[in-house]
């Protein structure tokens, strides 16, 4: 297996951009497609961290040799690099187009220089903290691009649970007023509730820590997902925020994945 970097240029945010690109074992040999799997990081994060922090590398390699996880393209990418974290978003005051930059630029990319199956049920999206928020938005919103999506220790807040944080955040900046169409459009309970009434519901995994300052919201869209009756896996593990958690379950993210790639 090797990573390789990827360089491109976005035409979302008019800047060059980079990203880490896994391809498994036998793929220089072979003329075979594959799946791919997008790694979001966190906050504070870039292209390199689920590398460099979260033994992502190894983690895959171990879980291929395995036969636990389908030989897969997995793309580590930047969320844009903006600030403290883009959260994969278009921002409403027009700071940057980083879901633009995500699903116009780099799935085309990725699809244009790598043996992709370049179909929504071969292309999946998993994250952590604020790449699990990603993760999740991104195919709740974009069913015809991403057929799954695996959060860990994701930030899926509803805008409705925000008031406290929203004047002393750059939340903003990325939501325009609180109540307004745009907050409502980047809901993640409020875009399951679309995803249900038409009928494109992209397979959601999450799991949480039990001590992780997040556990309350996972559990608010779990139970969210459950009133509207929305198929979903939900798991929790003891456990804080922090890296330690998420090297050790990154593979139970990884085996929903393939559950869903198997089928």
């Amino acid at each position: 297996m090797s990573i390789q970097p990827h360089s491109f240029f976005s035409g979302a945010l008019y800047a060059r951009k980079s990203c880490f690109v896994y391809v498994p074992a036998g793929y220089e040999q072979s003329e075979q497609r594959y799946p791919v799997i997008y790694l979001l990081h966190g906050m504070h994060g870039s292209e390199s961290s689920w590398m460099l922090k979260g033994n992502a590398e190894q983690t895959l390699d171990q879980l291929m040799n395995n036969g636990e996880l389908i030989p897969s393209i997995v793309v580590m990418p930047s969320d844009g690099g903006y600030g403290q974290g883009t959260f994969y978003m278009d921002w409403y005051d027009g700071t940057g187009n980083f879901e633009q930059y995500f699903i116009y630029d780099l799935v085309p990319e990725i699809d244009r220089h790598y043996r992709t199956i370049d179909s929504s049920n071969q292309r999946v999206l998993c994250g952590l903290s604020m790449g699990g928020f990603g993760a999740v938005s991104l195919a709740l919103r974009h069913p015809e691009r991403f057929g799954a999506a695996a959060s860990l220790s994701g930030g899926l807040v509803s805008s409705q649970h925000l008031i406290d944080q929203y004047a002393r955040s750059d939340v903003g900046r990325m939501i325009g007023p609180l109540h307004g169409p745009y907050a409502e459009s980047y809901d993640p309970q409020l875009v399951a509730n679309l995803r249900m009434q038409d009928g494109r519901c992209p397979a959601l995994y999450m799991n949480c820590g039990t001590s992780d300052y997040l556990y309350t919201m996972n559990q608010d869209f779990h139970l969210h997902l459950k009133t509207i009756g929305y198929t979903h896996t939900y798991e929790q593990f003891e456990g804080e925020h922090n890296w330690t958690y998420w090297k050790e379950h990154l593979p139970d993210a990884l085996r929903f994945i393939q559950s869903y790639l198997a089928h």
